[in-house]
């Protein structure tokens, strides 16, 4: 352990400035971030122990709204500044769903010069006690041999009786360091990021309705692969979207930012599956690994977790990174037509068709009512809010139930936490809520959709800056989908940064009425008139906002309007039966109806309307009596006293300042 007046620290060849923020290795200086040097100096001060991912989070960046993403790119950035790797790790050792520790034994002194003291009295210790020169059976008449301590850092030499060895040895050992270091340095080279994209995979004699079991398969694969340390994967949605686009390997690397490639083909033939990978490099196109595959589809559970395996195996041959831990099948995987049914109603549900989702899972848990994942997709459908046009009614305790049961069948579903994390919230339990998306986002890192309805939570909070993180987190893994790119822009958007935000939501699709809301908003916002015009114009009719949304546009420009819009606006509440957000953009709005109304949304998870809340230009809501009782109320000034405040407040009194 670590005494009060250790201000060096060393292992092997490191060393540690503790106080001056510096790492050594080999004696040669090396730059390190100060959230990486945190996270060095709290697992060296405790060698052996396992500190939780959440412990590490909460130590050093203080609060637990910062994604094991983050903590994963720290410990990688560790791994490379020591010398060490994920797969043969002699310092830094991920202990498989809990965290990491440290091996090595630390050595502790006031001063580098104590320290260098104590290195050489430890080293004569170790030659005076050095045991006997061995020998073994099959070389009783040799003379033994010293290995030289440039070959190997961690072994210690004995002397040698026989000089005529040390210039045999000195070039052996010139060789193999200069093998070792081209070997590190095309590691190091190689793993700067590593993100991997897994193509659907193409049929080949198969039904076009077979897509479904291909791009399923798929799926699956990159949920595995995303637990693999230091391994960034690109979601499906975008995947599929490279796909369909015919996306060369450029444009993989481009619009997609990623360093591999997974793909293939599978051919049904009767009960066997005959899938065809192949791992390659982007944009060079180098194969790394291939691989050929002929199961039975009754053990496609299997055949993913042997593909998970070997193709995180290549990698860390290239990358030195870590195999995944092999997941255990639930009831029905097994099951190839069950399988194929609980795949189409997740492809549903991607496509945000859930009353056609919801349908498919109750057939499937009326077959097989132990189908966990089948509950778990449900209950996330169950708890959603989307027009009713496209979702089953919400139903709370139903979706609780179907989560409750997914979980007892297996703990380690997804979706089930993140219904229960969007029930949590819309209840206002935030600490349930934070830790039930966290939790959710560890079993699966590429859900972007997850990912998204947490940053949205977040910003309701008034954590911006988190909700940031977590917005360009999601995108960054599913560029292509119009959801992350939406929620990154709507986010950019609270933050005040409208010309950031624009170019998100031109990506939207045309069909989507939220993209003109958000239009238009963000058109307002930036003062182009013309444009808020066009946007509002667009607007679907049946939606109700039309006429209300084209009065505030004109009432803007011209204040003289304003008598015509605030009739406009009441009608399109009464008709819709939801609160119109753009009242809010009128000279003196009355906060006590505004608030409420955005709270209501807040609650629901209707709309982003609520993120209003929280805009730079509506600062005078912050500052008015019923924004502090939404606070209050809601339980959010509760929270913040617990576990931070949000960098735009902080306490007065039993309330909050808020900028």
């Amino acid at each position: 352990m670590e005494t009060a007046a250790a201000r060096w620290m060393a292992f092997d060849v490191v060393t540690i400035d503790v106080t001056g923020h510096r790492l050594f290795v080999n004696e040669k200086d090396i730059a390190l971030e100060p959230k990486a040097f945190a996270v060095l100096l709290l697992l060296a001060r405790e060698p052996g122990r396992v500190f939780s991912r959440d412990e590490i989070l909460d130590t050093v960046w203080g609060h637990r709204h910062v994604t094991t993403g983050v903590l994963s790119r720290v410990v990688t950035l560790l791994r490379h500044a020591l010398d060490d790797n994920a797969g043969e790790s002699r310092y830094l050792s991920t202990v498989h769903g809990i965290g990491y520790r440290f091996d090595a034994q630390v050595r502790t002194a006031a001063s580098r010069g104590e320290l260098a003291a104590d290195k050489v009295a430890a080293a004569v210790g170790r030659v005076e006690m050095a045991p006997p020169e061995l020998t073994t059976p099959s070389a009783a008449t040799a003379e033994p041999v010293s290995v030289s301590p440039l070959l190997d850092p961690h072994k210690r030499a004995r002397s040698s009786r026989h000089g005529f060895m040390l210039p045999l040895l000195l070039i052996a050992a010139l060789l193999l360091f200069a093998g070792y270091w081209h070997i590190q340095h095309n590691r190091t080279m190689d793993s700067k990021s590593p993100t991997l994209v897994v193509l659907p995979l193409h049929t080949v004699g198969m039904a076009q309705d077979e897509n479904t079991l291909a791009e399923g398969l798929s799926e699956e694969l990159i949920t595995r692969l995303s637990h693999v340390d230091g391994l960034h994967l690109i979601s499906i949605t975008s995947a599929a979207l490279a796909q369909s686009g015919k996306f060369d390997l450029s444009q993989l690397a481009d619009k997609l930012k990623v360093t591999h490639a997974l793909e293939g083909s599978v051919r049904e033939d009767g009960d066997q599956l005959r899938i065809n990978l192949r791992l390659i490099e982007v944009p060079e196109g180098k194969t790394l690994w291939a691989q050929d595959y002929d199961r039975s589809i009754a053990h496609v559970f299997a055949l993913e977790s042997d593909i998970a395996q070997a193709v995180s195996g290549a990698l860390a041959l290239r990358l030195g990174l870590a195999a995944p831990a092999t997941a255990t099948a639930t009831a029905g995987d097994n099951d190839p037509e069950l399988f194929r049914e609980y795949l189409a109603a997740r492809r549903a549900h991607r496509n945000e068709d859930l009353i056609k989702s919801a349908a498919l899972l109750r057939a499937v848990i009326a077959k097989a009512p132990d189908y966990a994942r089948a509950h778990a997709l449900l209950a996330r459908i169950l708890v959603t809010s989307l027009r009713p046009t496209l979702s089953p009614p919400v139903d709370i305790d139903a979706g609780r139930r179907e989560a409750t049961r997914a979980l007892e069948l297996d703990p380690n579903l997804a979706e089930a936490q993140t219904a229960l994390a969007i029930i949590a919230c819309r209840a206002a339990d935030w600490a349930h809520c934070v830790e039930l998306f966290k939790h959710a986002l560890t079993l699966d890192p590429t859900d972007s959709d997850c990912r998204s309805l947490y940053a949205y939570w977040l910003a309701g909070m008034g954590y911006l800056k988190e909700a940031l993180d977590q917005a360009e987190i999601g995108w960054a893994s599913d560029p292509l989908n119009l959801n992350s790119n939406f929620v990154r822009g709507r986010v950019l958007d609270t933050l005040g940064r409208h010309d950031d935000a624009k170019p998100f939501f031109g990506l939207a699709s045309s069909s989507t009425p939220r993209r003109f809301y958000a239009m238009w908003f963000n058109a307002v916002w930036r003062h182009d008139y013309a444009a808020a015009r066009e946007f509002a114009g667009a607007l679907p009719e049946r939606e109700g906002f039309r006429e209300s949304s084209i009065a505030v546009t004109e009432a803007l420009v011209d204040p003289s309007r304003l008598p015509q819009t605030i009739p406009l606006i009441d009608a399109s509440e009464r008709n819709s039966g939801r609160p119109n957000s753009t009242r809010l953009m009128l000279p003196n709005p009355d906060f006590s109806t505004v608030v409420p109304a955005l709270e209501s949304e807040l609650r629901n998870g209707l709309s982003s309307g609520y993120l209003l809340l929280w805009m730079p230009e509506y600062s005078a809501l912050r500052r008015d009596p019923a924004f502090q009782d939404f606070l209050k109320r809601n339980h959010i000034i509760d929270y913040w006293r617990a576990h931070g405040w949000p960098s735009r407040c902080k306490a007065d009194g039993d309330g909050a300042t808020c900028m």
